[in-house]
């Protein structure tokens, strides 16, 4: 009688092997996803929404999340099926190794700086998505709020078109102007956000929204037309996003005041958050610090019963 079969045992290294295809599939997943990049390349972009879908705040969507989590979980769970015994093993000799440890720290430090990473590009989106939520209708311009009438300065820029825009191509129109940059993730995302909610109570016809570009080194010119979608300016009529030479751009917000105090080792800029409101005469009607959506609609409306 033949004494049966023992189990078949694969040696340690396929499934090492195994184990490091998971994590190389699965990092990369996430890398794809959440790649912190502030303005990803059109093919990055398409890619995204493809694999993971796309929400408004710019992260997966709901079906995008299941298969992020869902995908490698499983893939993990027929490793340890199959290979159960094997990977133990394998874990258990390199515990026992300088090199070994070494490797594991390793691993364990880029799961614990990729899970911080992930946590604070979904906290800024948060962030981002509640700056497009509305402000109560409460939240009013204080009728002793001051009204300026001050020269607003020239711009002389290039916009995501391509053009070079100045005050006087407005027509007359109230506008909107703002300072921000790309890679912002907390003043930034609010001031777009608040453009965004106040111009839905705004006549559009009416009023143009520019942005100024903080960061020209990086927010060249080549790049606005990424950046302009990635911040749906397409969805505000008459929105011009404005950068050109870095002195240019330096002169033009030292004009008007708004430039902001720049990290030389990591680009990162430090900024109040401003909005000016122009009135159709290209004067500085009203200055604002982080205001509400509605202390925008409130001085637009009172520029337009001044012109009535």
């Amino acid at each position: 009688m033949q004494p049966a079969p023992a189990p078949a045992f694969h040696p340690p290294r396929f499934a090492v092997g195994a184990f490091f295809v998971w994590l190389a599939v699965s990092a990369g997943w996430w890398v794809l996803a959440f790649a912190p990049l502030p303005v990803p390349p059109e093919w990055l972009d398409e890619a995204r929404a493809v694999c993971f879908g796309s929400s408004p705040s710019g992260l997966p969507d709901s079906y995008g999340w299941v298969l992020l989590v869902l995908g490698p979980l499983s893939m993990l769970g027929f490793l340890l099926a199959v290979w159960g015994r094997e990977l133990r093993l394998a874990l258990s000799l390199a515990a026992r190794r300088s090199w070994g440890i070494a490797l594991i720290v390793w691993l364990a430090a880029g799961l614990v700086g990729g899970g911080i990473l992930v946590g604070r590009r979904v906290a800024s989106a948060a962030r981002a998505q509640a700056a497009f939520a509305s402000v109560p209708e409460e939240e009013r311009l204080p009728d002793a709020y001051p009204r300026g009438f001050d020269p607003a300065p020239a711009l002389g820029l290039l916009d995501q078109s391509g053009a070079t825009v100045e005050l006087a191509a407005f027509g007359g129109k109230t506008v909107l102007v703002s300072f921000a940059f790309a890679h912002c993730r907390t003043v930034c995302p609010m001031l777009i956000g608040t453009l965004h909610a106040a111009i839905d109570g705004i006549p559009p016809s009416e009023t143009a929204v520019v942005v100024i570009t903080l960061d020209p080194w990086r927010d060249t010119p080549r790049n606005l037309p990424a950046i302009a979608a990635a911040w749906r300016l397409e969805r505000i009529p008459a929105s011009h996003l404005l950068s050109g030479e870095v002195e240019k751009v330096n002169a033009v917000l030292a004009a008007w005041g708004a430039g902001g105090n720049r990290d030389e080792s990591t680009g990162e800029i430090s900024h109040p958050g401003l909005i000016y409101v122009l009135d159709a005469q290209s004067r500085i009607a009203f200055r604002f610090l982080n205001p509400p959506r509605g202390w925008l609609i409130d001085a637009v409306a009172r520029l337009r019963r001044e012109n009535a």
